[in-house]
């Protein structure tokens, strides 16, 4: 990276690695050049180191621009704090060679259930802008309307003024499949982003209810995503110029994804589907884990970690009640067990991993908008 893309680097990125090569950058500027190409970035929920190097070796393959990004709650049950997850993902960058193709880090998910917790997610995101996130998703949908938008706009204010890109939530990400209860209609998001910005808070992306949920379907469940209703509420805001963040991809198919971008999708979070690469479970041709009537997953010996480690996770998943899809509270406990496996468990996750995000790069058209992410800097 020359000294004139590293003054591209938003200041808190300049601020806390004043020397580095690696191409950090405002995640605004990859969701303008989605939008510019008709594209749609990937963003990576990265729960254990694994994954990461594949996916970083792709990115850099396909000049694909990615997000790394982690919500609040996955910093409860990982080995991941802000820093050490901004200082991870820079090093993997660094250590593969990474000068060249931008990527943004997004504080996914900032989490308010209830007022009161606004102070505490407004200490978490000072800690995440001085660790050199350059993305933030503030979700207070877990409130009614009003109570949403009053702890949206006062936790944005931040993100505003660093000129940083900028995700909103509204409707609960979740509903089941084929029920509507719950979805997020395109008169209430018209209202919501309006207000907004009567308020001085501009977002870049709207992240929806619109039928998908977070993690593994299991049994008789399937991948529901209502995109004529994602279409109208795209519709509905587009007198701000605001785009749509889909959550929940993880068991979607690759067919179904590259039509995203024509419902004003310009953001799609996987991470489960990750977790799974890492784990070495079997999956479907969507990627949705392959499971037992009894909720049990199916571990393929010629992937990810060793055996004879998912067979200890297991029995401490039973132990602690964390199965189905609370295997993901194992990634704490195991960590350090995930760093030290053999070279061939790490290679063949890398291996694994750098295809399917190939495959998801191709999917969302995002292969080789590395350029025109350093034109929107």
């Amino acid at each position: 990276m020359s000294k004139q893309k590293m003054e591209l680097r938003p200041e808190n990125v300049k601020q806390r690695f004043p020397s580095s090569l690696v191409p950090l950058v405002n995640g605004k500027a990859l969701i303008a050049a989605a939008k510019k190409h008709n594209a749609m970035i990937m963003a990576t929920n990265i729960r254990c180191r694994l994954p990461v190097a594949g996916i970083v070796l792709a990115s850099m393959a396909a000049k694909a621009p990615v997000m790394y990004e982690i919500a609040k709650s996955e910093m409860s049950y990982t080995e991941f704090s802000p820093q050490s997850f901004v200082d991870f993902i820079v090093a993997e960058n660094e250590r593969l060679g990474n000068t060249d193709v931008p990527f943004a880090i997004h504080a996914d998910h900032l989490t308010v259930k209830k007022m009161e917790d606004v102070e505490g997610v407004r200490s978490l995101m000072a800690q995440q802008l001085e660790a050199g996130f350059t993305s933030f998703a503030i979700d207070a949908s877990h409130m009614e309307n009003e109570k949403n938008l009053a702890a949206t706009v006062d936790l944005a204010r931040p993100i505003i003024q660093a000129g940083l890109n900028l995700e909103v939530e509204l409707g609960e990400i979740g509903a089941k499949s084929g029920n509507a209860e719950g979805f997020t209609q395109p008169e209430e998001a018209k209202w919501f982003v309006g207000e907004l910005d009567k308020q001085g808070i501009r977002p870049n992306l709207l992240a929806i209810n619109n039928g998908s949920i977070h993690g593994t379907y299991f049994g008789t469940a399937h991948e529901g995503i209502q995109l004529d209703l994602t279409r109208r509420i795209w519709d509905a805001i587009q007198p701000w110029g605001v785009d749509i963040a889909q959550h929940g991809i993880t068991g979607t198919s690759l067919d179904k994804i590259s039509s995203f971008i024509e419902y004003g999708i310009r953001k799609g979070n996987v991470g489960t589907f990750w977790q799974n690469i890492a784990f070495g479970l079997a999956m479907n041709q969507n990627g949705n884990a392959v499971t037992t009537e009894k909720r049990e997953y199916i571990k393929r010996p010629y992937r990810g970690i060793s055996d004879a480690l998912w067979q200890e996770m297991w029995a401490w998943a039973v132990e602690t009640g964390n199965t189905g899809g609370e295997i993901k509270k194992a990634n704490k406990p195991f960590a350090a067990q995930f760093n030290a496996l053999p070279m061939a468990c790490k290679e063949r996750t890398t291996a694994q991993t750098y295809e399917e995000a190939i495959r998801l790069f191709e999917a969302t058209h995002s292969i080789g908008l590395a350029d025109s992410v350093w034109e929107m800097l």
